[in-house]
């Protein structure tokens, strides 16, 4: 016994394919970067020898300059920020412009970060250096509990 219902999956899929195809689209890619390049600490900063003089030198304006327990930190960072969306809408009625929509995004962002510590006498006593990280270090080491 044929029904003529049995051809109706089909109708409603090629309804479903005509509707994706009319609808809209977008992929986007966002990039931000924030700050210089951040170069990582060269042979020729000496712990305890080199100066904040030959440092400022070197390096360059720091992006922030933080006095913490008496000693001087010289702070270069730069953030690399990476997002990427889709968005798809589907046109149900050209009446009203009502659609369904659907999107997701996800971001990613990464930080490069130099520190260098300089003594009350302003000779450099550490250096840290971060490339990549998934957090701002400064969070971590400059929050007071």
């Amino acid at each position: 016994m044929n029904s003529r219902f049995r051809a109706s999956p089909f109708y409603i899929l090629a309804a479903f394919f005509l509707s994706v195809m009319t609808g809209c689209f977008s992929y986007r890619i966002l990039k931000e970067v924030d700050g210089n390049e951040v170069l990582p600490p060269v042979i020729d900063l000496r712990v305890g020898e080199t100066t904040l003089k030959e440092a400022l030198w070197f390096y360059g304006a720091p992006d922030r300059v933080v006095e913490l327990d008496g000693k001087n930190l010289l702070i270069y960072e730069r953030s690399l920020f990476y997002q990427n969306s889709i968005a798809f809408g589907i046109p149900i009625t050209d009446v009203g412009g009502s659609s369904i929509n659907f999107s997701t995004y996800g971001n990613l962002t990464r930080y490069d970060t130099l520190i260098l510590f300089f003594t009350a006498g302003d000779i450099l006593e550490n250096t840290v250096f971060e490339k990549g990280t998934e957090g701002p270090f400064l969070g971590t080491l400059l929050d007071k509990k």
